[in-house]
């Protein structure tokens, strides 16, 4: 697919017979984003058919370990795997100190360049393959951020009808329009903008480990796909945000409010034997919602 999500790991804090640790899989154009690395990321990779060779980069919320502990291990198997291409690795503070001193204890260096980024809530960074990375400010027990990725921007696209309504059929004078030169028909000038069309470019939102906060509806104004926590039920709402989560409930009204298309159930609680009653709390405030699994796949863009 061109651009679209694989949950590798959907679980919170540990794993289950059916959810490893957290940890999705953006794939876009052959190149491949982490959000987060729980324990066993490079086996799911595996399992979901996904090359870590074909990684380009790691982003991760926070420093819990069932969101960033499998980062020793991926780098490891990348390496064996012979790995020759920059990889970065971007969180918050603390996260080059711990590689490090995994680096060091193991007596193990990637044979690959790596970078280290720790990251401040509201950077942006550009990816090699034209993704924009964004994070974002949430409400967590630690010091935890959410990432916001918007697909580059698309070729334009001609609309057919307006163009035939100026007298122009599909030819030479749309190519050139589409390449933003103006052409002339009937003695009249027919600019670029009258008739090609940006294209809408698609947006993921991620939000780590959060309780609800008004800076995830911020980000996921108008999202194609909004990934929320989504640990409990609101019959344990208090436990969540002692614990620093959200409800199905709080996830489902985040995005309401922020017109999300698609929202995703994430981080879900070994006490839940199916996701059924976080998706039935869920839906009573939003239309369009499905609760993640290990290797599930959204295809955005087939």
């Amino acid at each position: 697919m061109e651009l679209g999500i694989v949950f590798l790991g959907t679980s919170a804090a540990v794993p289950t017979r059916y959810r490893g640790l957290p940890s999705i899989a953006v794939v876009h154009r052959g190149s491949i984003v982490l959000l987060d690395a729980g324990e066993g990321t490079q086996a799911a990779l595996t399992r979901a058919g996904l090359s870590p060779l074909r990684v380009e980069a790691i982003f991760i919320t926070h420093l819990h370990g069932d969101h960033f502990f499998g980062l020793p291990g991926l780098l490891q198997s990348m390496g064996m795997l012979g790995r020759k291409t920059p990889l970065l690795v971007a969180g918050p503070r603390g996260l080059y100190g711990f590689l490090r001193e995994a680096f060091r204890a193991s007596r193990w260096l990637p044979g690959f360049p790596l970078y280290v980024a720790e990251l401040e809530p509201g950077e942006k960074l550009v990816l090699p393959s034209g993704l924009e990375v964004e994070s974002f400010p949430v409400s967590h027990t630690i010091p935890a951020m959410g990432y916001r990725l918007v697909e580059p921007r698309r070729k334009p696209r001609i609309n057919i009808e307006k163009a035939r309504r100026l007298g122009i059929e599909p030819g030479p004078l749309l190519a050139k329009l589409q390449r933003g030169e103006p052409v002339t028909v009937a003695g009249r000038i027919v600019r670029p903008e009258e008739v090609v069309e940006e294209q809408p470019r698609a947006v993921i939102v991620y939000t780590g480990d959060t309780r609800p906060c008004p800076t995830v509806v911020e980000a996921a104004r108008n999202a194609t796909v909004l990934i929320h926590d989504a640990t409990f039920t609101s019959s344990m709402a208090r436990e969540a945000y002692e614990q620093g989560h959200s409800t199905a409930r709080d996830a489902a009204r985040a995005a309401s409010t922020a017109d999300a298309r698609l929202l995703v159930l994430f981080h879900i609680s070994a006490r839940y034997e199916t996701p059924d009653p976080l998706l039935a709390e869920a839906r009573i405030h939003h239309d369009n919602v499905v609760a993640a699994e290990d290797y599930l796949k959204i295809p955005i863009r087939p």
